[in-house]
């Protein structure tokens, strides 16, 4: 049988050659559930509601134990859809008119999903699939089911249309080799699900591939580059087998030496941070464990996120303090909340936006709603009180007069502590990330501003080439690598070493040592990426002399397209 190639969209690395495994759910049945009066219905609906509680309730733990708790937060959000009052108002009120329990859910939950994918929104789209997870699980209660799929016997790579937290989360995890999947994107929470899991993934696949599939073919899947194989010939599997083994050998290497500093043989040193948000104490020190030399980008909307009312002062500051605790001095770069119109916070009212990713968002948000803003920043300054290396970074700039703004209130936050006698972190360094095609052009007028920039390589990829990073279709335009993407890169660099103003990256093109040699070149003095990619990046680091990444650098910018830098790259 002649071997079939398609490619998707790569959002966990590694590489895995094994039987496919064709995951299809059954779906829930409402037709052989008996219809009683209102009252027994809602009541009947309360008693599914409890059970899925308590499911979900378990998949958290398992969640929380193999993945930790960013990963695991996933569940909490499902908890949260079964106590939404209005859901359930919607619910009842069809009941009250003659709807079964079944049908009610079913209908409302539906409604509900359509309107969130109406939005044409990546995160909207998630929370469509999270809704629909649980919509599922609370009829399967209520119709007695009690499996929802087969699961693979053997090693295997599932191959889905789609995939769900819940569904996700209960495979076999000894059987589980990677995920290939039609629907999904690198922000899909089978994305995030696998990268937590340490197996490569590969989404937005052709409809095709998938008809082309059989359960037992064997497959390789690479979520390096997004390429996966059906029927391979012995060739490409001895290929892919002494790639997957390299890779690997390199991880263990890099691994062993990833708490040496990432300098260069010409003595260029590059400061190497961790991304990180929502796992605490336990996720910082697994960072540290990897290399990581501070931490480049704390994630702080990750408080704010699936409740129904803003986290007050005490409480952002009793979150902030095991990631000072643990870093013990090392720098932390405390973003400001990056929420808005993508993500929806029920204590703000935000209306939905047509265009999200281009509304009220970021800093934007924030300034928009000052007691909001001055809460954290108070919650920051009082966290690292007594703690060096403490750094806060405003989202989603546009112009100088955002900035001008943030540092007002940012001065006003300060006076209001020493008005309160309060203990706080005075020698904060205040910056921004670079991630909107403007800011990067007025690096030269933004930089006597700042004390530094954080490049967000995703956004400013997607802005610059208008292109949805997560599109299935348009979503590969999006790339990093794109000279145009490069181009700002050094623009940003240059105009801030002029000022004396040093510049990170945080995006994912931070953590891909293909591009290391390339940002090395660029003059870069930071990287902040996953802890996974620490040792990777550093090793890479160690490898080059700056002098010859920044010729190829230069190299690489008088390139035409994407794939003719990686080409490049991989020949130096």
């Amino acid at each position: 049988m002649a071997e079939k190639k398609s490619r998707g969209i790569p959002t966990s690395p590694g590489v895995a050659i094994a039987p496919a495994f064709l995951f299809v759910a059954e779906e829930s049945s409402i037709e052989a559930v008996p219809k009683g009066t209102p009252d027994a219905e809602w009541k009947r609906l309360q008693q599914a509601l409890g059970s899925a509680r308590k499911e979900i309730g378990l998949l958290y733990e398992r969640a929380l134990e193999r993945l930790g708790e960013e990963q695991a937060s996933i569940f909490k959000a499902h908890q949260m859809f079964l106590a939404d009052p209005t859901l359930l108002n919607q619910v009842e009120s069809a009941i009250r008119e003659g709807r079964s329990a079944a049908e009610a859910w079913k209908e409302t939950i539906e409604e509900q999903a359509a309107m969130l994918e109406s939005l044409n929104d990546p995160v909207f789209s998630a929370r469509a699939v999270d809704l629909r997870d649980v919509g599922d699980r609370v009829l399967r209660i209520i119709g007695g089911q009690k499996t929802t799929a087969d699961l693979p016997g053997e090693p295997s790579i599932i191959v889905a249309q789609e995939l769900t937290p819940s569904q996700t989360i209960l495979l076999p995890k000894d059987l589980v080799r990677g995920f290939c999947t039609v629907q999904g994107s690198r922000t899909s929470h089978v994305a995030i699900l696998a990268r937590g899991l340490g197996l490569p993934a590969v989404v937005g696949v052709p409809e095709e591939f998938l008809q082309a599939a059989k359960t037992g073919e064997t497959m390789i899947l690479d979520g390096e580059d997004g390429m996966v194989i059906l029927s391979p010939s012995q060739e490409t599997v001895a290929n892919y087998l002494s790639r997957a083994n390299a890779l690997e050998k390199k991880w263990q290497e890099a691994r062993l030496s990833g708490g040496k500093p990432a300098v260069t043989p010409d003595s260029r040193r590059i400061e190497i941070g961790a991304n990180l948000g929502g796992g605490g104490r336990e996720e910082a020190l697994q960072a540290l464990e990897l290399g990581a030399e501070g931490i480049g980008l704390l994630r702080t909307e990750f408080l704010y996120m699936e409740r129904y009312t803003p986290p007050d002062e005490e409480e952002q500051i009793a979150a902030y303090a095991p990631y000072i605790e643990a870093m013990a001095g090392r720098p932390i770069i405390f973003r400001t909340a990056d929420i808005g119109g993508d993500k929806a916070l029920p204590y703000l009212h935000l209306a939905a936006e047509a265009n999200p990713f281009l509304g009220k968002r970021g800093l934007r948000l924030s300034l928009a709603n000052q007691d909001l803003f001055h809460t954290q920043l108070r919650a920051i300054l009082r966290a690292g009180a007594n703690a060096a290396g403490i750094k806060i970074m405003f989202p989603m700039v546009a112009s100088i007069d955002e900035v001008q703004a943030a540092k007002a209130h940012l001065e006003a936050v300060r006076r209001s502590l020493e008005d309160d006698g309060l203990p706080y972190a005075k020698n904060v360094e205040a910056g921004i990330m670079v991630e909107i095609p403007s800011a990067a052009i007025l690096a030269d007028v933004l930089a006597p501003e700042v004390d530094f920039f954080s490049i967000g390589t995703n956004d400013l990829s997607q802005y610059t080439m208008a292109a949805d990073r997560t599109h299935p279709d348009v979503g590969k335009m999006a790339d990093a690598f794109h000279p145009a993407v490069l181009r700002l890169i050094k623009q940003v660099v240059e105009a801030a070493h002029k000022a004396g103003v040093w510049v990170g990256i945080c995006g994912e093109l931070a953590g891909d040592s293909l591009a290391t040699p390339v940002l090395l070149g660029l003059g870069v003095d930071e990287l902040s990426m996953a802890p996974q990619s620490i040792p990777n990046v550093k090793a890479k680091v160690r490898a080059w002399n700056y002098s010859d990444a920044q010729t190829l650098a230069d190299k690489v910018l008088a390139l035409d397209r994407p794939e003719t830098v990686r080409n490049k790259i991989k020949e130096a």
